[in-house]
């Protein structure tokens, strides 16, 4: 039964359709992005441009956001207490701002950072479930996928060539093998549900965005879906042995494995076994540009030169990488998220992302449940491995790692909620046939039997039973 006045009511209604569809709208803008089909850049000069539409939507679509946050305000200050080191994080980010050397720059993409959680934060807060997200993923997916396999065939800046390579709708094929990677996912949980004839669609997903994933020629979204395809076969068959009391050793094993396998690397040479993913030694260049922007991070190890403030054109630093000849795509990240985090908020900033993966998997711990987002958090924090993802301003993949994130910490305060609803003494008005006017009763609830004073007051046909005070 629903004790809040009718106009909270109308308030949560209305926001939670409000949330709705300003969800679905920035999903799209992050998917698709406002100008696809860009020229590779060449110069310098194009490497930073401003586009106006960009401003708008991560203007307008948050600013909505927060105003539907207002009725779950409690429960936004409960998450907060719960989930603490994203949130230290972010405070840590507009802290580092103070020093940067472009603080008008930190400060623009701390605030648009701020607002791409926000946009996630309203949705989340506003419907039963996270899960309730995975439509309007598959509604997106279901336009972008074949829109994408169109210009591809039709429009030839929507194939890198000097690769080759797809990138579809996207900035670069990585962002296309991305945005492949988590379109996998989402079409084989899909597949996994019995939906009828709409199963069938969701092969037909599935197939096209593994095509893509392989046309793109994104070797780090690859490997990864690899990596989580074994771990999932590993839980599969850890879960059959259990029975038998031998899944501890297939563990153990795994960890022997894992432990043989840097001696398994140097058995062979390295050039060989990167080759097999179209990759040279230095990983296309990226190990020159690792030991570049490492020394630059040890200039300001703990507190790191500010948030969003080392990759600004106008920064001499990127204008001296950008003179080397090592570095001819004039690289605008470091192709390791976890460097480029270190180099712009240091050994603390990096710290605090520790703490929230390790607190992550704690309280996945804690659950009890399938939690379909975890396989998105896992992937992403792989992809970082060599891509710069994670809270960087218009990333796809960084933007889905918070989605995914926070997706945990709501599911497990919403499940809290739950069950406080059916621990604690909210009886309004249970009602019995047998009791007569007593002073106290046992009464019988779905959570079983609990002893309540009563102060028993005459219904109609019936007596309602009523806590005291």
């Amino acid at each position: 039964m629903n004790y809040l006045p009718d106009s909270v009511e109308r308030e949560r209604s209305l926001a939670e359709k409000v949330s709705r569809t300003s969800f679905f709208l920035y999903f799209l803008f992050v998917l698709v992005g406002t100008a696809p089909f860009q020229d590779t850049v060449t110069d310098v000069a194009d490497v930073a441009t401003s586009n106006p539409i960009n401003q708008i939507v991560d203007s307008l679509i948050p600013f909505i956001s927060i105003l539907c946050l207002v009725p779950q305000r409690k429960k936004l200050f409960s998450l907060i207490r719960q989930e603490k080191y994203l949130t230290l994080f972010l405070v840590w980010c507009l802290a580092t701002i103070l020093w940067s050397d472009f603080p008008f720059n930190s400060f623009k993409l701390w605030v648009r950072l701020i607002g791409s959680t926000t946009v996630i934060l309203a949705l989340f807060l506003n419907v039963k479930s996270p899960d309730e997200a995975l439509k309007y993923l598959k509604t997106a997916l279901v336009f972008y996928i074949p829109i994408s396999f169109l210009a591809i065939a039709f429009v030839p800046a929507a194939t890198q060539f000097e690769f080759p390579a797809w990138r579809g709708l996207a900035m670069h094929k990585n962002v296309l093998g991305q945005i492949s990677f988590i379109s996998t996912f989402v079409w084989a949980f899909a597949v996994s549900v019995p939906s009828g004839k709409r199963k069938l669609g969701s092969w037909l997903f599935l197939f096209a965005s593994l095509v893509l994933l392989l046309g793109s020629k994104s070797s780090t979204s690859l490997i990864v879906l690899l990596s989580l395809l074994m771990m999932q076969f590993y839980l599969f068959i850890e879960s059959r042995l259990r029975r038998l009391n031998i899944g501890r050793l297939v563990s153990l094993a795994l960890l022997g494995c894992l432990f043989i396998l840097p001696f398994l690397f140097q058995a062979f040479e390295l050039d060989s076994t990167t080759g097999v993913f179209g990759k040279d030694a230095t990983f296309t260049g990226r190990t020159d540009l690792w030991v570049a922007i490492l020394d630059e991070a040890k200039t300001h190890l703990l507190d790191g030169c500010g948030f969003g403030g080392f990759w600004i054109v106008e920064n001499h630093k990127v204008l001296r990488l950008y003179e080397d000849d090592a570095f001819p795509w004039l690289p605008n990240e470091a192709h390791q998220g976890y460097l480029d985090i270190l180099n712009e908020t240091g050994v603390i900033g990096l710290s605090l992302l520790a703490l929230m993966i390790i607190s992550y998997f704690k309280k996945l711990a804690q659950l009890k449940k399938p939690h379909f987002w975890k396989w998105f958090f896992i992937g992403i924090l792989l992809v970082n491995l060599t891509e710069s993802t994670l809270f960087r301003s218009g990333s796809f993949s960084g933007w889905f790692f918070v989605f995914s994130y926070l997706a945990l910490h709501v599911e497990l305060l919403q499940s809290r909620n739950h069950s406080g609803k059916h621990l604690g003494t909210p009886f309004r008005g249970v009602e019995r046939d047998d009791l007569a006017p007593q002073e106290s009763r046992t009464v019988s609830t779905s959570t079983g039997r609990h002893y309540v004073p009563t102060v028993v007051r005459p219904g109609i046909g019936k007596m309602a039973v009523y806590p005291e005070g």
